[in-house]
């Protein structure tokens, strides 16, 4: 049974990524449909992938059918529209849907079970230290105001504001303030747990920030002094 719990939470989590990527390369499949493809069949590409998505991803009981068919309603019903009106208005607010479903997929992990980038940072290193769990909660808290706020911004440019405005946000705007938060996440995370790795940034802020100098950094190098210890265990240390 856990192998096939941990089976279907891997595939569901792929799919999450997936959909994620798709979601921050939207504005550039919006302007390829309104130069080359067209509104009606760059709708039937989108029902396609969400036919996909919903097959490798929905295979379970029929509560989790049922659940990611309700969370995908609104937006099957947009592109549904968008394809029998012809109206290319309607796909600017795919964004706005595929931004509040992750909302809704990295909220329900702080509900119940592992918050969503807690899962992501076991992907990279499984035994996490404790010490990190807590702070991945928060981070997911913060993704999700962040994905609240790009559908409120993308919901009202697609209804007040010139093509050109949404195009601008949607564009490049979302993807600074995006790169933004991954930076700056990166680089606080670095100076508050001082946890450090074998990689060249790591190695770097060892050199600029050395952990000996604050109390969460001295409780790092015992973590990973603890770890190396161990029978076959590696020297780890990022989270």
């Amino acid at each position: 049974m856990d192998g096939v719990e941990t089976g279907s939470d891997g595939r569901r989590l792929a799919v999450t990524v997936v959909q994620t990527l798709f979601f921050l390369a939207f504005p550039l499949i919006v302007w390829l449909a309104y130069t080359h493809l067209g509104t009606r069949a760059l709708g039937t590409l989108l029902i396609g992938l969400y036919a996909v998505a919903f097959f490798v991803r929905g295979r379970g009981s029929a509560g989790e059918l049922g659940g990611l068919a309700r969370r995908h309603l609104p937006l099957v019903l947009l592109v549904l529209l968008a394809v029998v009106t012809g109206s290319g208005t309607l796909l600017l607010f795919v964004p706005m849907f595929v931004s509040l479903y992750l909302f809704w997929t990295f909220a329900e992990t702080l509900r119940s079970g592992m918050p969503m980038i807690e899962r992501f940072a076991r992907m990279v290193e499984v035994d996490l230290p404790d010490f990190c769990v807590p702070y991945c909660r928060k981070v997911t808290q913060v993704w999700c105001f962040f994905l609240a706020a790009n559908a409120l911004c993308v919901g009202a440019l697609a209804l007040w504001a010139p093509l050109e405005w949404w195009t601008l946000y949607a564009g490049l705007i979302f993807y600074l303030l995006m790169g933004a938060l991954l930076g700056g996440e990166f680089v606080f995370r670095k100076l508050w747990f001082r946890y450090y790795g074998d990689g060249l940034a790591d190695r770097i802020f060892a050199k600029l920030f050395p952990p000996e100098q604050t109390e969460n950094g001295r409780r790092s190098l015992l973590y990973v002094e603890t770890r190396l210890s161990r029978p076959s265990a590696g020297t780890g240390a990022k989270c």
